[in-house]
């Protein structure tokens, strides 16, 4: 298991599958908030379903109207459980923090090394830590 220190953005705690992607990711365009699907085939991550997933991406790309589905998406119980940055922009900061969802960037190590798809990752935003415990679905792992 590796545990990381970062900046909380918004508090909480959550736990699941990571979904990587290398792509700045927007929810204005690129979440479905009636499903949690990622439609966008501009998307590394498209035909994936993010609700209840760990988000893992280098930072937000924009749209004011982001908040605003990531709100909608968890109304719908569809959204992530947790996003975790590199470094977030202000309008997916603010989206997490609308919608609720713990949210950290500015981890020790950079997120996109050791965090990889289906990872098993525990997110304590009020702490200010994570935890990697491995890949989803492997002997010893939820």
């Amino acid at each position: 298991m590796l545990r990381l220190r970062g900046h909380t953005i918004n508090g909480g705690r959550a736990e699941g599958e990571a979904v990587v992607t290398s792509i700045p990711f927007s929810f204005a365009g690129e979440l479905d908030a009636a499903t949690g699907a990622v439609p966008s085939p501009g998307q590394d991550i498209f035909g994936e379903n993010i609700a209840g997933k760990i988000l893992v991406c280098p930072t937000g790309r924009g749209s004011s109207g982001g908040p605003s589905v990531l709100w909608l998406a968890k109304a719908n119980g569809v959204a992530p459980a947790a996003i975790l940055c590199v470094e977030a922009e202000p309008v997916i900061a603010i989206a997490s923090i609308t919608a609720d969802i713990p949210m950290m960037d500015r981890l020790e190590r950079n997120p996109l090394e050791v965090i990889k798809s289906r990872d098993y990752v525990v997110v304590d935003a009020t702490q200010g830590t994570i935890e990697i415990e491995g890949r989803h679905g492997e002997a010893g792992h939820p």
